[in-house]
């Protein structure tokens, strides 16, 4: 059995040598690059690449099978993207790749785990041309644009760039390496740069499209003046009448009043600035405080409030309860304005309220207008009906008594009825007379029935005004303009120079006097761009995730004179257009790696790309900065938390630029298992046949051999098995 014990070990040491057998030629495929920049070079040394059974490929932008390693393509466009020339090779299942490149790539590909055998080959020289612009660039914004020069020689050229700010020519000796010469102009609108540069190495053309990072959508309600500058300025100017949703636009600027606008209309407006939007108030003679912004939903939102003028206003309503004011809801609408006269009303100003039809009432007597007093004469008028003649003499005395009593300078009697008094005496005017060096008496004439010979001889000897309200329907809109006149809701005139606080908006600015202005004073958490004395003119702040701010003159008549005011608008719109809620990314190609650029509201966002994710830095108030390697190219995603906030595309990477493709391509070979070649002849060392191994076989032998042994063993030792 000596002999089988020796043959099982000498197939042992045979196994452990790791003999084989040789079946079939290696499947090698080559992979051609015909780029620019490398494909006179590959054209050369083709001839050369000769291996038996090898299949070829040729590629740049695309790639597509060949018959030989002669074959010319110009057709497979004009970059170099490797991972469509791996997916080719891949098709045709190799063994190993030959790899004739210069290693200037534009894309990342991945390794398909095939040996990679790098035969590096030099780029032909050139002299390239390219136009950079910054990142995320604002309409109105005086801008650069950088025509790069990239040359692999030393050589004369000459550079011309045409714009908007004109033609640029320039004679330069570029020196190998990236050079660059900057174009400056105003971006007020797209825009198209052009740039040529001529050699010895030929010609190159860039063309370079721009547009402001965000044309800003603007609808303008009230205001023709605010419209006519903005549409100077470029901006998409919407004049509207109304609201309507969805809300298309980035900012709303509102020179009406809030009466003008329906309570869903107000609440389509809170929600636009909740999500994003910015609103924009102007003291137009509708605007701001002579509309009642104060008084709605959107006052938190508001960036002033008014200037309240020492001293009160003491009023006193007579109101005609009789059986007619129940005749086409004319007493309805004239709870409805006296709310809203109530509403209009300071703390310091007093309002009592007398109702009238055979009999005199008093709803409730002169009161400040705290915020409890208010609560209190809503609720007293809300219960208010209707039903009796129409006796107001008794009425209209107490009134006037009353306000005898009411610590006020100025005192006011509004009358208000639709028919005819039945108790109208010569006393009445006298009283109404005397009265009048302290309290004037106003009138109302409702409806077609109204006396209105005995309000307008009354409101005469009252000093007052008479006012015919023919329908009922105006009655609301007339308690709310002569709550303007009585509150002192008016704008000053005369002249009022400007002071100027330094801001993005305000930068180079410097504003004459105003002929008007609206007396309001800037919130503790706004702030203050433009005043005049202690008054403030233009005040901005944020609210919910948008911004708003609010101009305390009327452009039609002030500035009207001053170039400066397009711009001035135009950059306050721009401000109030950049909200945290509509963020901005751009991707810009630098020399040493790829610039990524974010702006918006951001916790910890973050930057992946290629399946490697980093932070973004902060740069400053709501901007944020990534840097990524120069190769990076693809798509990338920010998160935020996690989460997927915006997707970019990277800029490619140029045809030619000063790199170094031999390190590329032997980083390339080494990761995939095989190696730069230093030469062609190096080729021939690739030729060969697929080895069979015989290790295992020889294994499984001695095995069963050593299992033979041991039976036959067993078999001596006992002869009955």
């Amino acid at each position: 059995m000596f002999w089988l014990r020796g043959l099982t070990i000498a197939l042992l040491l045979l196994a452990f040598w790791g003999p084989s057998l040789p079946l079939q030629p290696v499947q090698t495929v080559v992979l051609l690059d015909q780029s620019p920049s490398v494909r006179e070079a590959v054209w050369r040394v083709a001839p050369q690449i000769q291996l038996p059974g090898a299949a070829y490929v040729a590629f740049a932008s695309g790639a597509t099978q060949v018959a030989s390693a002669t074959a010319r393509r110009l057709d497979l466009g004009e970059g170099t993207r490797l991972t469509e020339a791996l997916k080719k090779a891949q098709e045709l299942r190799p063994d190993q790749i030959v790899l004739v490149s210069d290693g200037l790539f534009q894309d990342q590909a991945k390794p398909i785990g095939v040996p990679i055998y790098g035969l590096y080959q030099p780029p032909s020289p050139n002299l390239s041309l390219s136009l950079a612009a910054p990142a995320l660039p604002a309409k109105g914004q005086t801008i650069e644009v950088r025509a790069i020069l990239e040359s692999t020689a030393n050589v004369r050229a000459r550079l011309t760039v045409s714009g908007p700010g004109g033609s640029l020519e320039r004679e330069l000796q570029v020196q190998p390496g990236r050079s660059s010469v900057g174009y400056r102009f105003r971006l007020d609108g797209p825009s198209t740069v052009t740039a040529r540069v001529e050699s010895p190495l030929g010609s190159e053309q860039a063309r370079l499209e721009l547009s402001p990072a965000d044309t800003t959508r603007v609808w303008v309600l009230g205001d023709p003046a605010l419209a006519r500058y903005l549409q100077a300025q470029g901006f998409l100017v919407e004049e509207r009448r109304d609201i309507t949703l969805p809300i298309r636009a980035e900012v709303v600027a509102l020179g009406v009043g809030a009466r003008d606008l329906s309570a869903a209309e107000l609440d389509a407006l809170h929600s636009f600035l909740n999500q994003g939007g910015s609103l924009l108030w102007t003291a137009t003679p509708s605007g701001l405080f002579f509309g009642g912004w104060e008084r709605t939903s959107l006052a938190e939102s508001l960036p002033v409030e008014p200037v309240e003028e020492p001293g009160g206003v003491g009023m006193v309503l007579v109101l005609d309860v009789s059986g007619s004011m129940l005749e086409a809801d004319k007493l309805g609408l004239a709870v409805v304005g006296s709310l809203e006269l109530i509403r209009s009303a300071r703390p310091q100003d007093y309002i009592g309220v007398v109702v009238f039809s055979d009999r005199p009432r008093w709803l409730f007597r002169p009161r400040p207008m705290t915020e409890q007093g208010r609560k209190e004469a809503e609720s007293l008028l809300l219960s208010t009906s209707a039903g009796g003649g129409t006796m107001i003499r008794r009425a209209y005395l107490e009134a006037l008594d009353a306000l005898e009593q009411v610590p006020t300078d100025s005192k006011q009697v509004i009358a208000l009825t639709d028919g005819l008094a039945a108790d109208v005496t010569p006393d009445l005017f006298d009283a109404a007379r005397d009265a009048s060096p302290k309290i004037k008496t106003s009138t109302v004439a409702i409806g077609a029935d109204a006396d209105r010979q005995f309000l307008r001889e009354l409101a005469n000897a009252g000093g007052g005004s008479f006012w015919d309200v023919p329908s009922p329907q105006d009655l609301p809109r007339f308690f709310l303009e002569e709550a303007q006149r009585a509150f002192k809701r008016e704008a000053l005139e005369g002249s009022f120079p400007v002071s100027v606080r330094p801001h993005p908006i305000t930068r180079n600015t410097s504003p004459p006097a105003l002929t008007v202005i609206l007396p309001v004073k800037t919130k503790p958490w706004a702030q203050t761009l433009l005043s005049s004395g202690e008054g403030t003119v233009l005040a901005v702040g944020e609210s919910g995730r948008g911004r708003v701010a609010a101009l305390a003159t009327d452009l039609s008549r002030s500035w009207q004179g001053w170039p400066g005011t397009p711009a001035l608008m135009a950059q306050l719109l721009r401000w109030l257009s950049q909200t945290p809620a509509r963020p901005r990314v751009e991707a810009v190609r630098e020399p040493d790696s790829v610039r990524v650029l974010l702006e918006g509201q951001f916790e910890r966002p973050s930057l992946r790309t290629a399946g490697q994710e980093q932070p973004f830095a902060p740069t400053g108030p709501l901007r944020f900065e990534a840097q990524l390697p120069p190769e990076a190219v693809g798509q990338a995603v920010v998160f935020e938390n996690q989460e997927p906030r915006l997707r970019l595309q990277l800029p490619t990477q140029p045809e030619w630029r000063i790199e170094d493709g031999r390190a590329n391509l032997q980083r390339l070979s080494e990761m995939s298992g095989g190696r730069l070649l230093a030469d062609v002849a190096e080729l021939q060392s690739l030729a060969g046949r697929k080895a069979f191994s015989l290790q295992w076989p020889l294994i499984a032998l001695a095995l069963a051999l050593f299992l033979l042994e041991r039976y036959l063993e067993r078999r001596r030792g006992h002869p009955n098995v």
